[in-house]
């Protein structure tokens, strides 16, 4: 009884800043792992452990640090399959969203925009893993326009950009290098965008970056053993995978 009771005691003395930054860090990498296998989900599924530990304007933050992290890692791997041109689009419609939810991450309840966001992307996954692979051609132009502006206000407000331009191009039907090729530059170049938009409203701190600097080892790491994984599957089963990320994102924004 006695040795139950210090085990107890020895637990319950953990400091609590050493529990957050254990949980960071596993955050961190099981959201790496996410990214360099689909090519986003990184925050997620970093920020489904995370937003309990951490407040939103300290979370989102440190989420694109990182994001933009596995991302360069992920685009150097992959560097000849790049198609920088063809998410010009997107970016046109991303950077106008980013604005709008840096609003909501400032003055709206960030978690009722999550919890909305998260019921779509639950919905829309679990729906199209239930029908069979099929391609839609229309759109144009305006569609990936309007694809990177959702894009914008997810990334400004929750620190994802990907969700809503990896569903258009998952319901264009490309391949997984296709889909990687457009999907990274945009998410790259949003998060740059987004950070330096953070950066001119004083959102950034000193504790972001130390943060940070613990984390980056499973940033690597992660980030190496998901792209391992992602040269080993198919195209069917990309789908599938990319389809299984939208709904454990959406399930982890709802709760």
């Amino acid at each position: 009884m006695q040795y139950v009771v210090s085990a107890s005691h020895a637990v319950s003395a953990i400091p609590p800043a050493t529990i957050t930054l254990a949980v960071t860090f596993l955050s961190i990498f099981f959201g790496s792992l996410a990214a360099g296998l689909a090519g986003f989900a990184f925050s997620a599924i970093a920020g489904a452990m995370l937003f309990h530990r951490l407040a939103p304007i300290e979370a989102v933050p440190l989420l694109l640090a990182c994001s933009i992290t596995t991302q360069l890692l992920s685009i150097t791997r992959l560097w000849g399959a790049m198609q920088w041109r063809l998410c010009i689009p997107y970016l046109i419609g991303g950077i106008a969203g980013i604005p709008v939810g840096a609003s909501l991450l400032e003055g709206f309840s960030p978690h009722t925009f999550a919890v909305g966001f998260g019921i779509f992307l639950s919905c829309y996954s679990a729906y199209m893993l239930l029908q069979p692979p099929f391609a839609f051609n229309g759109g144009g132009r305006m569609a990936e326009i309007a694809a990177g502006f959702a894009g914008g206000i997810t990334g400004g407000a929750t620190a994802m950009p990907g969700a809503i331009p990896t569903i258009w191009c998952n319901l264009k039907g490309l391949s997984k290098i296709q889909q990687r090729a457009v999907i990274q530059p945009f998410i790259l170049l949003m998060q740059l965008a987004t950070m330096a938009y953070f950066s001119k409203l004083g959102i950034l701190g000193s504790a972001t970056w130390t943060t940070y600097l613990w984390c980056a080892p499973a940033v690597v790491a992660g980030t190496l053993l998901g792209l391992w994984l992602f040269e080993r599957v198919d195209d069917g089963k990309f789908r599938r995978l990319v389809l299984l990320f939208l709904l454990i994102s959406g399930a982890t924004m709802i709760l």
